[in-house]
């Protein structure tokens, strides 16, 4: 149930972790995480900070701009088990967003981040907008395809090229 309907026993709790947050490497609350977040700091805007980490936090930024872009970056980040090293920054990551097909006209029409982060294509990045290195992607983008061919199949639709 939902608001004041909720059991007593459950309000005020909280989803810190997401299926992207499963598994040791990707606690939000790991060693690995807390890392990532130091490196932020270091390096990320300094109108994005801290880097959200779990559920809660990235959904919370989850209202357009900057804050709406470090969401996804964590998000991002997470699925790649915290490797900062071996992700793309974060101003490459918003601008492959602004470049994506994937990425929601509600950022990619916001002009000041337009500005920001003028749009430069990001390989690896897929309609869940975590990026993956090109191997993975290619296997990402086949099973996609794949699935929206089946999903269009099964509807009467033509299978998408």
């Amino acid at each position: 149930m939902c608001g004041d309907k909720m059991e007593p026993w459950a309000r005020g709790i909280e989803m810190i972790i997401s299926g992207v947050d499963c598994g040791k490497k990707r606690d939000p609350r790991g060693p690995r995480a807390k890392a990532a977040r130091e490196w932020f700091a270091r390096t990320g805007p300094s109108d994005a900070q801290p880097l959200p980490l779990g559920y809660n936090e990235r959904e919370r930024l989850k209202h357009g701009g900057v804050d709406h872009i470090a969401a996804w970056f964590s998000r991002s980040l997470a699925w790649r088990d915290y490797e900062f090293d071996a992700h793309p920054s974060f101003d490459d990551y918003a601008r492959g967003l602004m470049a994506c097909e994937f990425t929601g006209n509600f950022v990619k029409d916001d002009e000041e981040l337009q500005k920001r982060f003028p749009p430069r294509a990001l390989h690896g990045i897929g309609p869940d907008l975590i990026w993956e290195p090109p191997k993975q992607h290619a296997k990402t983008m086949t099973a996609w395809r794949n699935s929206l061919a089946s999903v269009g199949a099964s509807r009467g639709n033509y299978p998408i090229n």
